[in-house]
């Protein structure tokens, strides 16, 4: 079975020359992707020099570390203390992301993080693998220049057609650790994929997911330990003040007493996967504790996800997952006896509860780890259409934009996506 929004067979034909003209002598073909296609990476040889850390500027901004959380006095709002990291212990640990591709829209958020996290830019990104799921032309056009700017660590990997499994099997360099992105993550903190990295090294858990806001489970972890804050939505009365349609919600207080944000804790609720405003209060808290200094409030040291057991959750219709696979680390011996027909037919069934009961091994999330998972399919239309969230993220990785172009492009930004 086909990926769900992939392409089916003929449905799509793409030149490399018109999207990737520097890729031509690699593969000169016409990629049908459901069908299989040519991979290619850009040549190791161009693109912006390698910083392996030297000369940057550290920071929450965008650098080398992360935020510590620091209790004090008051619980619900630590201390985010800078810690600053080199990755020295990580320099020989091959690390590669897998992003499922591709709306433009939010890759365009998306890519000054995977940049930032990049080995040869200080970070601990050895490639991002571009993994062509559900796109548009337009969507390939965008892609075309990321990836010749970031030639040797930006891949499109040749995939050839069937379900999901296609897609995990890029996943094959023994003792690498990988990384699985959405393409709608649209904030990822200092030092989060390193993290996960060295959890994920550890050796405790099969499966090491970020802390992921908007996230079927965890964002009922993060209201039951109280990370979430009550704010409210902004009246007609607040747009109109403010000049524009859609204003940050504003504080009621650290504790959320409205009923009708209540989230269930299982992975179909309906305040959260169903609904857009709950999923909207979950970002806004996001940005909201981002502009106070407060993020790592939500840090909640290690979360086991199978504490429980396995299929604990049910959508009464016979499927069952544990946790939502937005973002997680895991190697390719992890699947050394996964059922790939498993995988092919439904990869978040089979990674978040099958797998890991068969091997009698957990997965677990790490607090420290903290991203941003922009929408489920069943939220996506009213967070665009109440919600300036997008405009919002895009204005929050507007400095690491410029902090990248400094340090690592020759003073050239990122492009921006065709409209």
């Amino acid at each position: 079975r086909a990926p769900r929004g992939r392409r089916t067979p003929g449905a799509v034909a793409v030149s490399l020359r018109r999207f990737f003209p520097w890729a031509w002598n690699v593969c000169p073909a016409v990629v049908l992707w459901s069908c299989g296609g040519c991979g290619f990476a850009a040549g190791a040889a161009a693109g912006p020099a390698s910083a392996s850390g030297a000369g940057l500027e550290d920071g929450p901004a965008g650098g080398s570390g992360r935020l510590r959380r620091v209790e004090g006095d008051d619980p619900l709002n630590p201390h985010c203390e800078w810690v600053k990291d080199d990755y020295a212990d990580l320099q020989d640990v091959r690390v590669h992301a897998i992003v499922y591709y591709g709306r433009r829209e939010y890759m365009e958020i998306l890519n000054p993080y995977l940049e930032r996290d990049l080995k040869r830019n200080g970070g601990v990104l050895d490639t991002v693998q571009f993994a062509l799921v559900k796109y548009t032309h337009d969507d390939l056009r965008y892609l075309g220049p990321l990836v010749a700017r970031n030639r040797g660590s930006y891949i499109v990997p040749m995939i050839d057609g069937g379900g999901w499994d296609v897609i995990w099997r890029l996943a094959s360099e023994p003792k690498a650790i990988y990384v699985k992105i959405d393409d709608d993550i649209v904030y990822i903190a200092d030092g989060a994929i390193a993290e996960l990295v060295r959890e994920k090294l550890r050796g405790r858990f099969l499966f090491v997911s970020a802390n992921v806001v908007n996230h079927g489970i965890l964002s009922a972890v993060h209201q039951e330990l109280a990370q979430l804050r009550w704010l409210a939505k902004p009246t007609a009365a607040d747009s109109e003040k403010q000049g524009i349609p859609f204003p940050p919600w504003h504080f009621r207080g650290d504790v959320i007493l409205d009923p009708r944000f209540r989230i269930e804790h299982t992975f179909y609720s309906d305040c959260i996967w169903r609904r857009w405003d709950c999923a909207a209060l979950a970002h806004e808290v996001l940005l909201h504790r981002l502009a106070d200094g407060t993020s790592c409030a939500f840090d909640f040291g290690m979360y086991d996800l199978h504490a429980h057991g396995y299929g604990t959750m049910s959508d009464g219709l016979g499927r069952s997952i544990d946790w939502n696979t937005n973002f997680f680390a895991f190697a390719t011996e992890d699947f050394s006896d996964i059922n790939w027909d498993g995988v092919s037919n439904d990869d978040e069934a089979e990674m978040s509860t099958k797998h890991p009961r068969r091997r009698n091994e957990h997965a677990a999330a790490l607090g420290r780890a903290l991203v941003s998972h922009f929408t489920f399919s069943s939220q996506e239309k009213g967070l665009r259409q109440n919600t300036s969230l997008v405009a919002r993220y895009l204005a929050l990785a507007r400095p690491l934009i410029l902090r990248n172009a400094k340090l690592f492009y020759e003073g050239v930004e990122q492009p921006r996506p065709p409209p």
